[in-house]
């Protein structure tokens, strides 16, 4: 008896541990930096919005990258889709962005989250979005490969899949599958294109998704 109560608490104890994580309250620094560079900032024209986690966050030559377009970066490192849209108002709607690129999703599914609790979560988005303007196109960047995380790596497919295949329904959704240029012929992370850690890309790995992204954003 003495053990199941003891299992019982240590379940309780990790669940509360993961709800803790998922607190889009740890993100209150972020985005009141966020709040403080947009105070005089009015909407632009054509604005290509890139949001989500840190693959977003850490891509610093956005603008450089894209110099034809006219671009906001607005990620917040660690981030889940759940967090995105609890900033909903301040990441995305206050900018009125024409086209949004969002990498989010991976946290959510190494934390623990499944694959269709990622994919409805990505709906939600979607119905916010299209609520603000209709015609706003949506491209989704699928979960990454990368060598820390490839033990999830069917994981991350499954919900990469369900989202390609509800993008494929709607021409105002378009889902980029970026393992394409970051794996090699033998199926696994180039090891060229990685941060120290093994998880974050370097400028290698981000001239791969430009080079990638570029023409989609060019359509």
């Amino acid at each position: 008896m003495i053990k199941l109560i003891t299992l019982f608490a240590i379940v309780i104890s990790w669940s509360n541990s993961l709800t803790a994580k998922a607190d889009p309250a740890r993100f209150s620094n972020a985005i009141a930096t966020f709040e403080k560079e947009d105070a005089d900032r009015k909407p632009v024209d054509d604005l290509t919005l890139f949001t989500g986690s840190s693959s977003i966050r850490m891509w610093k030559s956005l603008t450089t990258d894209f110099p034809d377009r006219k671009v906001l970066n607005r990620g917040f490192g660690g981030s889940h889709i759940s967090d995105v849209l609890h900033y909903f108002d301040v990441v995305v709607a206050r900018h009125k962005p024409k086209v949004i690129v969002l990498y989010c999703g991976e946290n959510d599914l190494w934390s623990g989250k499944p694959p269709k609790q990622v994919f409805t979560d990505f709906l939600e988005f979607v119905r916010r979005v299209h609520a603000l303007d209709s015609k706003i196109k949506i491209h989704y960047l699928a979960a990454k490969p990368s060598p820390k995380r490839m033990s999830k790596w069917d994981i991350y497919q499954t919900c990469n899949r369900l989202i390609a295949n509800h993008s494929a329904k709607d021409k105002r959704l378009h889902f980029v599958d970026i393992s394409k240029v970051m794996l090699g012929k033998n199926g696994q992370p180039l090891p060229d294109i990685w941060l120290k850690d093994k998880l974050h890309m370097n400028a290698s790995g981000y001239a791969r998704w430009t080079k990638l992204l570029s023409p989609i954003l060019t359509k």
